[in-house]
């Protein structure tokens, strides 16, 4: 497994990481009984990084992860996100500083450590961002050795280009955010700065993963957030890279972490993984070459032809979060 560096500092991560949202909540369409499993095997495969947050699963997440890697604290990169209120049933954004410090502190007790590697703000709006008192906060925590690095985790769905610049400025070290093959945008312009990059859904919502082929909609799954007429617009307008992945000897899912991965100021790539056999097929793309200029260059000119009005969807689509 290649490791990449989070940007100036020296911590080092799996190219490839996994994100426990896939695998301690039913609405991915995974098997919550088989979220330990996966990630001893996901360890065992090299992958040393792990994406959660408080929410996902409602503190489950992190207890997973303290459970499974309790005498490999050291060996793995943990990133945790605070900021989304679950404590009193109904989901929502809190971002006082006081609940911020509350927040944490539950955190550390379910991951049963005394540190965060990566700690992000989780869905902040422009005027969270901007907060100063959030800002210090989080500072504080690193000057503690509580936490290594600090960073924003946009969206929700694409996440929104002037919160993701705004953060940079503010002088978070790192975002998590959404950039594939079809969605280049916002993700392409926070591309040119050097801090750390975390990248969801490479697969598009699944639109350039053929073995969820077709994609019905369903309710009771995550990917119900999505347009499913946009999902499937994507799927057809995909089908001709099946033959450009396959004369590389890849599949088009992987054919997508590859693209997304030749960007070398990208961290890490964190696929949405149901099961040991998505993680083991998502994890072979190490073996296989990466992909040469001339490929990316195709690919870039082929998402500009082809995928630009759905990219422009997706921003629209997230605007009316706001």
């Amino acid at each position: 497994m290649k490791l990449r560096k989070i940007s100036h500092t020296g911590i080092e991560v799996s190219e490839i990481g996994v994100g426990v949202w896939s695998l301690v909540t039913e609405e991915w369409g995974a098997n919550i009984n088989k979220a330990e499993e996966i990630l001893r095997k996901a360890y065992e495969m090299g992958i040393n990084f792990f994406d959660t947050a408080d929410v996902y699963g409602n503190g489950l997440g992190e207890k997973v992860l303290a459970k499974v890697f309790s005498t490999k604290r050291d060996k793995i990169i943990i990133l945790t996100k605070i900021g989304l209120d679950f404590y009193n049933g109904k989901v929502r954004g809190n971002y006082d500083v006081n609940y911020l410090e509350f927040a944490f502190k539950k955190s550390l007790e379910r991951l049963n450590t005394d540190y965060v590697d990566v700690l992000m703000l989780h869905n902040p709006k422009m005027s969270n961002i901007k907060d100063r008192k959030i800002l210090d906060f989080f500072i504080q925590l690193k000057k503690e050795g509580k936490v290594k690095i600090i960073g924003v985790a946009l969206g929700p769905t694409l996440g929104w280009g002037e919160e993701g610049i705004e953060a940079i400025k503010q002088g978070y070290e790192s975002l998590e955010y959404i950039y594939n093959l079809i969605e280049l945008k916002p993700g392409i312009d926070f591309l040119k700065y050097d801090i750390g990059h975390f990248i969801r859904v490479p697969h598009a919502s699944d639109a350039l993963n053929e073995f969820k082929w077709p994609i019905n909609y369903d309710p009771k799954l995550h990917r119900h957030f999505k347009d499913i007429n946009w999902i499937n617009k994507a799927i057809e307008r995909t089908k001709p890279l099946l033959q450009f992945a396959k004369d590389r000897n890849m599949s088009l899912s992987q054919l997508a972490l590859k693209f997304t991965l030749y960007n070398p100021k990208v961290t890490s790539v964190l696929p949405n993984i149901t099961s040991l056999e998505e993680l083991k097929h998502f994890v072979e793309i190490e073996e296989k070459p990466d992909l040469t200029e001339e490929e990316f260059n195709y690919l870039l000119r082929f998402s500009l032809d082809k995928f630009k009005d759905l990219n422009e969807e997706s921003i629209q689509e997230t605007l009316r979060y706001k």
